[in-house]
């Protein structure tokens, strides 16, 4: 495909360790299933058709709670830093909000961040998660697990494709009528099994409390 939910961001945080550093001074769901399929789906008592129910976010950071991850992960490292997302605003457009954390000692070593970026349509944004979804077994390690009561759909997965310099990528992407939001917990340093563990659902609710917050 042409576009992607990655083709679509401007600029991304980190391009490179140095970049990554630079950014972060400044600054298991029970429920989920192993995923037997991994081509185009969509929550059956969805609308799939017209414009869909979001416009284009211009500011994510005053919208996201954090709490949750601070409290699954880490503490946090500074403010949080926002920027908008998306080449070309007639398909799509969006924001973005950085957050660093620290799990050792005074300087972050670490960040989530959420992407939100509303698709022109419904049918495309099916469209767009559904490349995601195929895609993302190419790109984790482990399993992709389908999130069940998420947005309209929804699947996590554990990035090893380009995560450098990070030790730890976890990736969590939903779609909700033309609204795609991607969060992600990238650590320079090796995440505990307990963190992964409670990550997956604050990751969750950080999304299922902000979608209300995004609706036109």
């Amino acid at each position: 495909m042409g576009t992607s939910g990655h083709g679509m961001r401007a600029a991304r945080w980190g391009a490179g360790t140095l970049a990554v550093l630079a950014a972060l001074a400044g600054c298991s769901s029970g429920d989920g299933k192993p995923s037997a399929d991994t081509g185009a789906s969509s929550a059956a008592a969805e609308a799939t058709k017209g414009p869909g129910d979001y416009r284009p976010p211009t500011a994510l950071c005053p919208k996201i709670d954090f709490g949750p991850l601070t409290a699954a992960v880490a503490p946090t490292a500074g403010a949080s830093k926002g920027q908008l997302t998306g080449s070309d605003p007639s398909t799509a457009a969006g924001a973005a909000c950085l957050q660093a954390f620290r799990t050792t000692g005074t300087k972050a070593d670490g960040r989530s961040t959420v992407y939100c970026s509303a698709w022109k349509d419904v049918p495309t944004a099916i469209k767009q998660y559904a490349y995601r979804l195929s895609s993302a077994p190419k790109e984790a390690q482990g399993a992709v697990v389908k999130e069940s009561g998420l947005g309209g759909e929804a699947f996590r997965y554990r990035n090893v494709k380009d995560a450098a310099p990070f030790a730890d990528d976890l990736r969590l992407v939903v779609r909700d009528s033309n609204m795609e939001c991607e969060v992600q917990v990238q650590s320079l340093k090796p995440l505990t099994d307990q963190q992964v563990k409670a990550a997956w659902p604050a990751m969750a609710v950080t999304v299922r409390t902000l979608l209300p917050k995004l609706r036109s």
